[in-house]
């Protein structure tokens, strides 16, 4: 039975917003269950509070990574939340006795542990929970569209605020012709005070409903661009790598042209909704009190809405241009800052600078082009504004004359009038801009396309045990676009205990097999299996816990040395210090008075290929998986470097630890591994074990 204040303590420290009196209702039908496993139980509460959203997982508390806690634990008849405190001590805490007490991982009894992995982050977790399955529309505009529509509450003050500036001007207008109709004639000055104290009054009501609105617009607007950026972060985090558009430009430019299609919707509807049938209303006001008048504004009003399209249609060519251009723009800046001591000492500063030049051209041409286009439209619609307004005091005029208009009526329709020009000069502004925003849109939706990584796979599983054994079958894998595949394997098996080094030559497939292997790329056909279970099944959390992947070029990021060695945060101080002294990593902070807290920047510039490496063994050597899976481990070090990091090695693997390794060096091939593979055009070429071939290594037949 779960204790209600068990599960309301967990989701507090998971952030899952409920009502404590449902979540009460919800616990009490789940205890009721008794045909429900823990697990059943624990998942009908999570799917039946409003705002909860996730997956239920478990495994044994043997097996347990740090994405598993807090958990829940059956200890001593009764469940309790435990957290890690470290990594061989637990911390539990019952809520129906109160008492907390902490155990350690030799005496945890053999027992499961469950916990709660949100299926998406955030704000966005709700409003945007199922956009992955939607194909008939634009992603992006599917985005924006409930994230609005998540918090309806906020459109409708919006609008109703609007509704009310627009009535005041209405308001104004008519004030403006009481005084000269009612006033001016008679001199009726107590009548001007009491009119001036009630517009007063709508002047400050007004300037309330103004600021109001702003910042209700504002608070929301940071609400969906957090959500967003969110959104696509996580997106971009769990995409398929392969399908990633390999153009950095490109892609930062996909990613990037959200905030531009965020900002278009959110003030293009309440544009929509309220301002442009207000123009239309003030229209209606105006033919009742000036008459032929309104129509010159209505005139006006269809002539600019035409130019607008007419320059929306021309700008299109322009802005794809232009869209392209710039995202070539940003590829040439990130290589060559990327790249700049390369450029400087090929001599190739020019080549990057006539490229750059050119770009620049197009760029400014395409630009010029748009933006006369868009002064042309803009100017147009003033100059027809200022014009109708002077053909509207004509008509105007002319209707005193022949008594059909009041002086009052004609000014108070000059007020209405500017009150139409402005939407329609924003209706003009739009119809241009989304031309741009659309360009945008076809980006962002190229890049949400990009399908994630186990899309569509909510029951993944986190067995009990680590995986002791990687087999592969039928596999073949091609990178986007390419006709041949880069690896093709029939049949592979990588059993406990083994250590086995991947021979062959440039481009033979070693890397890309290993990263296939890691589960960081998937096959286009075939299967790999860790124990028997499919790798696309496997919970992400349970592979990075017992797959560790070390690239040729490890990255590093901008933070301190700890915060790189210790990226994903499993290893507490002592396994961390322990590590660094195993690979004499003090070396490369012997010199800087902050240690371990020295500071790396993006890239890890400042440092050595050979530093950023054994940065990289660092972060596999505290991850202690059960799979080691390393490409060209020691290529980037010294003869005593490479000797150190063999002994690290074969003192830190367990017995029944699986170690798979690339490398072009024979004799460290020879003296890490047992078996050895050869791959020859993406293809075994050989498997044999690695006595047969130190017998034979004098005779060259590896």
């Amino acid at each position: 039975m779960f204790n209600s204040q068990l599960i309301s303590s967990y989701f507090q420290g998971l952030q899952i917003k409920f009502n404590q009196n449902e979540l009460d209702d919800v616990v009490l039908k789940a205890n009721s269950l008794s045909s429900f496993s823990p697990s059943e139980r624990l998942d009908y509460i999570l799917k039946n509070v409003d705002g909860a959203a996730g997956n239920v997982s478990q495994t044994s508390l043997s097996a347990a990574t740090d994405s598993c806690f807090p958990g829940l634990v059956f200890l001593d008849l009764r469940w309790v939340l435990v957290t890690k405190k470290d990594e061989n001590t637990f911390s539990a805490k019952c809520f129906e006795t109160g008492c907390e007490f902490e155990f350690s991982i030799d005496r945890a009894p053999v027992t499961v542990i469950m916990w709660i992995k949100e299926s998406t982050r955030g704000l966005a977790r709700n409003a945007l929970s199922d956009i992955q399955g939607e194909q008939s529309q634009s992603k992006s505009k599917s985005l924006i569209k409930r994230l609005i529509s998540a918090h309806p509450r906020w459109v409708l003050d919006v609008c109703l605020a609007t509704l009310m500036i627009n009535i005041f001007a209405v308001v104004t207008s008519l004030f403006a012709m009481q005084v000269y109709d009612r006033v001016v004639p008679t001199l009726a000055f107590s009548t001007l005070y009491s009119l001036v104290a009630g517009v007063f009054l709508v002047y400050i009501i007004d300037f309330i409903l103004k600021t109001t609105r702003s910042r209700v617009l504002d608070k929301n607007s940071s609400r969906i661009d957090k959500a967003l950026s969110e959104y696509v972060f996580d997106h971009l985090l769990q995409a398929d790598l392969d399908k990633l558009p390999r153009q950095l430009g490109t892609l930062t430019s996909q990613i990037s042209g959200l905030d531009g299609i965020r900002h278009f919707f959110t003030s293009s509807i309440v544009f929509a909704l309220i301002d442009l049938p207000f123009a239309l209303l003030f229209l209606g006001v105006m033919y009742v009190i000036g008459g032929p008048i309104a129509f010159v504004y209505l005139f006006f009003l269809v002539t600019s809405i035409v130019i607008g399209i007419v320059a929306q249609k021309r700008s299109q060519k322009a802005n794809k241009e232009l869209t392209q251009r710039s995202n070539e723009k940003m590829g040439v800046l990130v290589d060559a800052i990327k790249g700049a001591e390369t450029i400087r000492s090929s001599g190739s500063a020019r080549r990057f600078a006539n490229e750059w030049k050119e770009i620049l051209n197009a760029v400014s041409s395409a630009t010029l082009v748009q933006k006369g286009i868009n002064t042309y439209a803009t100017s147009f619609s003033q100059s027809m504004g200022s014009i109708s307004y002077a053909i509207a005091i004509m008509v105007g005029v002319h209707q005193i004359s022949l008594g059909h208009l009041t002086m009052g009526a004609m000014i108070a329709c000059s007020i209405l009038g500017g009150r139409v020009l402005g939407p329609v000069g924003q209706a003009v502004g739009y119809l241009i801009q989304y031309e741009g925003v659309r360009q945008s849109i076809s980006l962002v939706d190229s890049f949400l396309e990009v399908p994630r990584n186990r899309a569509g796979r909510e029951n993944l599983v986190f067995p009990t045990a680590k995986p002791a054994e990687l087999s592969v079958e039928d596999l073949e894998f091609s990178y986007q676009g390419a006709s041949v595949p880069q690896v093709s394997v029939e049949r592979l098996n990588f059993r406990a205990g083994d250590r086995v080094a991947v021979l062959g030559g440039i481009g033979s497939g070693k890397s890309t097999l290993l990263k296939v292997l890691a589960g960081l790329m998937k096959s286009q056909k075939g299967r790999i299996r860790a124990s028997g279970v499919d790798l696309w099944e496997l919970d992400p959390d349970f592979l990075s816990a017992n797959i560790s992947y070390l690239p040729q070029s490890p990255d590093l990021f901008r933070g301190s040395l700890k915060e790189n060695i210790n990226l994903g945060s499993r290893g507490t101080d002592s396994r961390v210090t322990s590590i660094i002294n195993k690979l004499q990593l003090n070396k490369i902070y012997a010199h800087n008075d902050k240690g371990l807290d020295m500071e790396i920047s993006e890239g890890g510039s400042g440092l050595s290929g050979g530093q950023r490496q054994m940065v990289g063994l660092a972060r596999v050597f505290i991850n202690a998986p059960a799979i080691w899976i390393l490409d060209e481990p020691t290529a980037s070090l010294d003869s005593g470097t490479q000797e150190l990091v063999v002994r690290a090695l074969m003192e830190s693997l367990k017995p029944k630890d699986i170690l798979i390794f690339a490398t072009h060096n024979l004799k460290l091939a020879t003296d890490l591994s047992n078996r050895i593979l050869v791959l020859e055009n993406g293809k075994v070429h050989r498997d044999v074990p690695t006595s047969s071939v130190e017998v034979r290594r004098s005779q060259a037949n590896v």
